[in-house]
């Protein structure tokens, strides 16, 4: 016999698929969401825990900035009183400056045949005047001041005959440029 069936199967089955279509979509939709709202407050707490670290660097820049003030009024301090330990040396070069210059002056002097009636020291320049027995005498003078250490550029500006007590004497006239020896600089540097 044959059997019949009234009944809407493929209705049923085309509503089933439908309903099983939907809801898949809602579920993939549903996991969607989920995911990207796990993927939102993932990278929120990222974004929290850069923000914190960023608090807590721009907390320990303001400590820092108060230190690095500190450094350079201590570099600015070091800078000054480096200044005034210079300026102290070279006061203390300048004053014994005249005394090694004089010393050089008097060492280079021929003894009893030549002496000096003026001397003018202005910076590196010195003007000296005097009296010798001869031209012989004023030329050794001056080669010895220009072996010296300190002194160069020896220029005779006058040399001219004068009477002094019924004596012939040579009146001279020197020009020189004086320096402290490179030695000397050397061992202030050092020191």
């Amino acid at each position: 016999m044959i059997t019949i069936n009234l009944l809407p199967v493929r209705e049923w089955k085309k509503r089933e698929s439908v309903r099983k279509q939907i809801s898949v979509f809602f579920l993939s939709l549903v996991l969607l969401l989920v995911g990207l709202l796990g993927a939102g407050s993932t990278i929120q707490g990222k974004v929290m825990m850069q923000r914190q670290e960023l608090k807590a660097l721009e907390a320990q820049k303001k400590k820092l900035a108060y230190v690095n003030k500190k450094i350079q009024a201590v570099k600015q301090k070091t800078k000054e009183v480096e200044n005034k330990f210079s300026s102290i040396e070279k006061l203390q070069q300048g004053r014994t400056f005249a005394v090694q210059a004089l010393d050089e002056i008097v060492t280079s002097l021929p003894l009893n045949r030549l002496w000096l009636t003026s001397l003018q020291l202005s910076g590196g320049n010195m003007n000296l005047a005097g009296v010798a027995l001869d031209n012989h005498t004023v030329a050794l003078f001056m080669r010895r001041l220009d072996a010296s250490a300190m002194c160069s550029g020896v220029k005779l500006k006058s040399s001219k005959l004068k009477v002094v007590q019924g004596h012939n004497l040579m009146q001279f006239a020197l020009s020189l440029k004086i320096s402290p020896p490179a030695g000397k600089k050397a061992e202030n540097k050092k020191d």
